[in-house]
């Protein structure tokens, strides 16, 4: 586990690059068609500008709720849960703070291991989002059962 649990070791700019890339892998926001992603948490600017140039529509959300017509949620280090509102509304959990995944606030984050960068899925919380990711990237992630 990381040192420190709210700790983004990954840089913005290759999170929203990594992310992007891991969307094209995932089923249901394939069928889904474009990506809508919400940032909750504080100091959300750096990471929504970081998707803006991926391509990718993003946008800051105010206070813990999941609002809007997003079908991802990128949760900031320090923010609150939306683990069941995550669930209950079918959106896509995501964060660079590994922590959140392995306790199973969310269900993709991303790490650094061996300076490289890592996914990691939790599987009990990818599955209550009902969430449905290739085979071909499952082969090459970390998976939290």
């Amino acid at each position: 586990m990381t040192a420190n649990i709210y700790s983004q070791e990954v840089p913005a700019n290759l999170q929203a690059a990594l992310f992007k890339k891991i969307f094209s892998f995932n089923k249901t926001l394939s069928a889904k068609g474009s990506v809508e992603i919400g940032v909750i948490g504080a100091s959300g600017d750096g990471i929504v500008a970081a998707f803006k140039e991926a391509g990718i529509n993003a946008k800051a959300m105010g206070g813990n709720q999941i609002t809007g017509d997003v079908n991802v949620v990128y949760v900031m280090p320090g923010a609150a849960s939306t683990k069941q509102q995550s669930a209950s509304k079918g959106v896509l959990s995501i964060s660079g703070v590994t922590s959140l995944v392995e306790n199973g606030q969310v269900a993709i984050g991303l790490d650094i291991e061996g300076g490289k960068p890592k996914i990691v899925i939790n599987m009990a919380q990818l599955k209550a989002e009902g969430q449905e990711l290739t085979a071909d990237l499952l082969k090459i992630v970390k998976v939290i059962q």
